[in-house]
């Protein structure tokens, strides 16, 4: 039996026919427009989708270059690496140019994560081309291109989408990629693999399943290499935990801790099909292609169901969490359509032309994320976000109260990027009490009553600006976010 898996023979078409420029400029346009799209939607529709794309990766890199920002308990317990937080610190400080306040930076981390995304594009059309040739790459390049949740999800410094860019040219390489000769594709591999599993542990069964079918057949001669790839970003992630927390793979034992001992605390707590019921939802009429095309890749198909397996031992259930499948799936969803073309050139006098094929599969794809593209918010949170980053640029501030809104919902110290105080007002008292500590105060809505000199100065999203005159009191610190967060062991 032939294995499609390990660089199946490619039937000749017109597109082989075709010199290796104009198949190279095909891939170019489809990464130039997946690249598009990614920063296009990400900066005019600014969303939040997760507090911890803030929280946890995007304000701690903000401490870290600039000294200052929200903590919240993962931090005070160790249960985080400080490596990407260092990684997007430096990006903050490259790209502070970019724009004024915090926009300058924000659209860095954008363009930076876009394009480490476009890994996704490239493994969707070279793991294609392998296993079923020129017309199926096309096909899952275009669609990765411009697939909704991959358009969604890869600007946003989660640690999700971070991993699968490292994830996929490890996997590629683990069973491709000969031209770099055994040893250092086989090092490669691990070393791509080792750093999506030290940035998302969760990926670390389907990683272990993935380095021992590499190894195969030829043990001896792939063992060490991918051994030593892999456990090097590993290693490096434990040093820096040793430099931090005192203690090497310190955050990952706490980390596992709070979310298998403590149950993550109780958050996002989801049925067992719950991941297959979003699955269904979120592939739409792409279910039955990604089904077809695990007959042209039974690897990609394993990997799949070992990510969806792992996840869904969790109680805390996510669809963010299954985003390392995406690309995967997608891939599969090309490899499924050539499955079915036969089936489609047998009612047909002639058979469909190479570019009718990759024009069709494309257009199925493409369609299909547009039906499915309202299954995100494409503005959720976008007001708070902009209210920040308004105020990120107003030098006279020296006070932020919140009122009624939830601090978890806003976009913390890094889009605020001023080093003054953030309060907390639940109760219009408090408000009373400390207005004089803040000159400006941001709210869902209008403000119940008028507050003494304050003004509205617009809103959006539904999220208010009041903004008043003159300088700010030294505050009380029961309102004081962090000590808040620290008082309720938020």
């Amino acid at each position: 039996m032939i294995d499609v898996e390990r660089g199946a023979k490619m039937y000749i078409n017109e597109f082989e026919m075709k010199s290796s420029t104009s198949l190279h400029l095909l891939l170019l346009a489809f990464l130039l427009l997946g690249l598009f799209l990614r920063v296009g939607a990400a900066l005019r529709f600014p969303t939040q989708f997760h507090a911890d794309e803030i929280f946890q990766t995007q304000e701690p890199a903000h401490r870290l270059a600039y000294g200052y920002g929200v903590v919240t308990w993962e931090w005070r317990r160790g249960v985080r690496s400080w490596v990407y937080p260092a990684f997007l610190a430096g990006v903050m400080r490259a790209t502070a140019w970019m724009g004024p306040g915090s926009t300058g930076y924000e659209r860095g981390i954008v363009i930076v994560l876009s394009l480490m995304s476009l890994t996704s594009i490239w493994f969707g059309y070279a793991w294609a081309k392998r296993a079923a040739g020129i017309e199926a790459a096309l096909i899952a390049a275009g669609a990765c291109a411009c697939w909704y949740e991959l358009v969604y999800f890869a600007p946003k410094t989660l640690s999700e989408p971070v991993a699968t860019s490292a994830l996929l040219p490890g996997l590629y390489l683990g069973m491709y990629g000969e031209k770099l000769g055994e040893n250092r594709r086989m090092l490669l591999a691990g070393a791509f693999c080792g750093l999506a599993m030290a940035l998302r542990i969760q990926l670390a069964p389907a990683v272990g399943f993935a380095l021992l079918y590499f190894c195969y057949p030829n043990w001896r001669k792939r063992l060490i290499p991918l051994a030593a790839g892999a456990l090097s970003p590993l290693l490096a992630f434990g040093l820096a935990d040793q430099l931090v927390w005192a203690h090497p793979f310190h955050s990952y034992i706490n980390y596992i801790r709070a979310d298998l001992v403590e149950g993550g605390h109780g958050y996002g707590v989801q049925p067992w099909f719950w991941y297959l019921e979003m699955l269904c939802v979120h592939l739409g009429p792409l279910v039955f292609l990604v089904l077809m095309g695990v007959r042209r890749s039974p690897f990609l198909g394993w990997m799949g169901l070992i990510i969806l397996l792992t996840h869904n031992y969790f109680a805390h259930k996510e669809v963010r969490f299954l985003y390392p499948m995406v690309p995967l799936e997608i891939t599969l969803a090309a490899l499924g359509f050539m499955e079915v073309l036969p089936a489609l050139n047998a009612h047909r006098k002639t058979p469909l032309s190479s570019r009718a094929v990759v024009l069709t599969g494309f257009t199925f794809c493409a369609i299909s994320s547009c039906l499915l593209i309202r299954q995100f918010d494409w503005s959720r949170n976008s007001g708070a976000l902009a209210a920040f980053d308004r105020l990120s640029q107003d030098s006279s501030l020296c006070g932020l109260g919140l009122y009624k809104i939830g601090w978890y919902d806003t976009g913390g110290y890094a889009h605020l990027h001023r080093n003054v105080p953030m309060l907390l007002f639940g109760r219009a008292s408090e408000l009373d009490e400390q207005a004089q500590s803040v000159n400006a105060i941001v709210t869902y809505g209008n403000l119940p009553e008028k507050v003494d000199g304050f003004e509205p100065a617009g809103c959006s999203g539904g999220v208010c600006v009041y903004l008043r005159q003159g300088p700010c009191a030294p505050p009380r610190p029961d309102n004081e976010i962090n000590w808040m967060l620290w008082l309720n062991g938020s």
